[in-house]
């Protein structure tokens, strides 16, 4: 289940909750006062469309700010040598990734956090198989090096993607898919970022791939 505006922001750090406290303020004092307006535009439909328009807009931005902020507390650690394919092994161990195909033979290692690299494969394998229909093969994902990085691929067989521009497809809030909070490949893209790695996407004919470059180790 998806974590609620205010479940994320207490998982923020004390400077970063006390910003959201503070931006807070006028946001919601603004709501108060346009509420107020209401009354007064009852009587001319363009002006009170308008008006809830605007309510609805800081109702949004009320419920990205939390998630904005929880993504700009992920920080990596000092670097270190990585095995991703023993994180993909660990993760597809959890309930919800068991059917997730590892490919075999040996994984380039890379350089970067741990933690965060777990945190980001579980979300683009997360989303591949949530992706995939029933009967369809299920996700796979593979490891290989590309001119001097490691490129993480993760392969699913579903619906497939709109597009493969990240612009339009990284967006904060903008999933679709019940439960979700929207904040998954924004994450990604950070913990990506934080390697000095990229994010891209592939519209496939039956499916679609997902890659994750990263630094290789030594």
């Amino acid at each position: 289940m998806a974590d609620s505006p205010e479940a994320a922001a207490r998982r923020l750090p004390t400077e970063l909750a006390r910003l959201l406290h503070d931006l807070r303020g006028p946001l919601n004092s603004a709501v108060m006062h346009l509420e107020v307006l209401k009354r007064t535009v009852a009587d001319d439909p363009a002006s009170a469309e308008s008006l809830r328009t605007v309510l609805q807009q800081l109702a949004r931005l009320s419920d990205m700010l939390p998630a904005a902020l929880s993504v700009a507390a992920v920080e990596a650690g000092p670097p270190a040598r990585v095995s991703l394919r023993a994180v993909a092994e660990r993760l597809r161990r959890a309930p919800d990734l068991e059917g997730v195909r590892v490919e075999a033979g040996e994984w380039p290692d890379v350089q970067g956090d741990e933690t965060l690299l777990a945190l980001a494969l579980g979300h683009l394998l997360r989303n591949a198989v949530e992706a995939t229909a029933p009967g369809a093969p299920p996700p796979e994902v593979s490891a290989a090096r590309a001119d001097g990085d490691v490129v993480v691929a993760v392969r699913d067989w579903g619906g497939g993607l709109p597009t493969s521009n990240p612009k339009l497809l990284v967006r904060l809030l903008h999933s679709k898919k019940a439960g979700h909070r929207g904040v998954g490949l924004v994450t990604v893209e950070r913990v990506a970022r934080l390697h000095g790695g990229a994010l891209a996407f592939e519209v496939l004919s039956d499916g679609a791939r997902v890659t994750l470059r990263l630094p290789a180790a030594g």
